[in-house]
C-alpha cells in the first residue's frame, strides 16, 4: 500500500513544485525543530535509547544544508528582541533545538551549524553537564535491553498504582515495562525505584558510557561564544509535572542560575522533560517558569507556532527523527499542520 503521506511529499518537494508550494507554506509561523542527537550507530547492537538518535550525521548535514539555504534561522534571545522591539518575525523563521546535553551535540551537530552559518539552542540537564554518568533514563534503557534487571527482586507493587497500572488485569511488570512506568510515576517514587535499581544492578562498563557521555562546561562555553544559545532542561531531567511545586520551582531555579554563572550569559528559555506526556506540564508548571524567570517555555508538542506571545509558554516544536526522509524532512517544515 502506498503510503500517502510519503507519497505527498515526494511530490511537494520535486523542483518543479518545491517553490511554488514554499509560496503557499504560511511563512509567518515560526518553526521550532526538536533534536536530541547526531550521531551515527548501529541499531541492532545499539545498547542505550535508539529513539533519541536524531539524525545522522549525513543527515543532519543534508538538512542544515537546506535549512541555510531556505528558512531565517534565530534563536529566542533574537526572538526576544523582535518582541521587544514591537515586531513581528520575518517570513520563514525557524529555530534549532537540542534537548538534554548529549556530547555529540557539541562533537558532531556544532561543527555542521558552524559549517552553514546557523545558530541553535542547546537546552541542558545540568546534574549531568560535566560528568561521566549517563542520564538517568538511558541507564535504565541500557539495564532493559542487557536484560540486567530482575523484576522479581524489586518491589513493585507499591509503584502501580502511581504508575498508572492494574496489577489484578495487567499482570506483574515486566523489564520493558520499566521505562513507561518510571516516566509515569511521581518523582518521588521515581527516585526511590531508580535507587533500588541502582542498588541490584552492575556499574555499566566505561566503553559503553561513552555513547551517552554529556557534554563538558568548556563544550559548552565554547558553543555559547560561537553564538549558540544554552537553555535549560532542568536539573536532574525532572519531570515538572509529576513532581511536587517546591521540587519543580527548586530545579527551574538552580539549572538556569548554574547555567548563567557557567556560561556568563542570561538564559530565556527553558525546554520541559517529557513534554511529549500530557501530564509533564501543567498549569502550576507553567506558572512557576514565568516566577523563575523564563521568557520561553518549550514543550515536546507536534506543530508549529502561530502567536509566539500568546504561546510563549508552550511553544510547539517539530520533531526530527532519523527515519524519516528527506522529501519528508523538507515537506514537514513546509506543512507542519500535516506531517508533523
Amino acid at each position: 500500500m502506498v503510503n500517502k503521506r510519503a507519497l505527498l511529499s515526494f511530490l511537494i518537494c520535486r523542483p518543479w513544485a518545491y517553490p511554488l508550494m514554499a509560496g503557499l507554506s504560511g511563512g509567518r509561523c515560526l518553526r521550532i525543530l526538536a533534536y536530541h542527537r547526531v550521531l551515527d550507530i548501529h541499531e541492532p547492537s545499539y545498547p542505550f535509547d535508539n529513539e533519541l538518535i536524531s539524525a545522522s550525521v549525513h543527515d543532519f548535514d543534508r538538512q542544515m544544508e537546506h535549512v541555510a539555504s531556505h528558512w531565517r534561522v534565530m534563536t529566542f534571545s533574537d526572538a526576544g528582541e523582535y518582541e521587544k522591539n514591537g515586531e513581528g518575525l520575518p517570513e520563514r523563521s525557524l529555530i534549532i533545538t537540542f534537548d538534554d546535553g548529549y556530547a555529540d551535540n557539541y562533537e558532531n551537530a556544532f561543527p555542521i551549524l558552524e559549517k552553514y552559518g546557523l545558530k541553535a539552542v542547546f537546552f541542558l540537564s545540568t546534574d549531568y553537564i560535566g560528568t561521566n554518568r549517563p542520564f538517568w533514563f538511558e541507564r535504565l534503557v541500557y539495564l532493559v535491553k542487557k536484560g540486567l534487571i530482575d523484576t522479581g527482586s524489586l518491589r513493585l507493587a507499591r509503584y502501580a498504582d502511581s504508575a498508572g497500572r492494574d496489577l489484578e488485569r495487567e499482570g506483574p511488570f515486566s523489564p520493558a515495562d520499566l521505562h513507561s512506568m518510571a516516566l509515569r510515576m511521581p518523582n518521588r517514587h521515581r527516585l526511590e525505584l531508580l535507587r533500588e535499581i541502582e542498588e541490584r544492578t552492575p556499574q555499566i562498563p566505561e566503553e559503553d558510557i561513552a555513547l551517552v557521555r554529556p557534554l563538558t562546561w568548556d563544550q559548552v562555553r565554547e558553543m555559547a561564544e560561537h553564538g549558540m544559545e544554552i537553555g535549560s532542561h532542568t536539573q536532574s531531567h525532572l519531570i515538572l509535572g509529576n513532581s511536587s511545586p517546591e521540587e519543580a520551582a527548586r530545579e527551574l531555579a538552580l539549572s538556569r542560575k548554574i547555567i548563567e554563572d557557567r556560561i556568563s550569559r542570561k538564559v530565556s528559555a527553558v525546554s520541559y522533560p517529557i513534554a511529549s506526556l500530557d501530564f509533564a506540564v501543567n498549569p502550576i508548571v507553567l506558572k512557576l517558569v514565568e516566577f523563575a524567570g523564563y521568557r520561553w517555555g518549550v514543550a515536546y508538542t507536534s506543530g508549529s507556532v502561530r502567536d509566539l506571545l500568546r504561546e510563549r509558554y508552550m511553544l510547539r516544536r517539530l520533531k526530527i527523527e532519523r527515519y524519516v526522509s528527506f522529501d519528508r524532512f523538507r515537506a514537514k517544515l513546509l506543512f507542519p499542520s500535516i506531517f508533523a
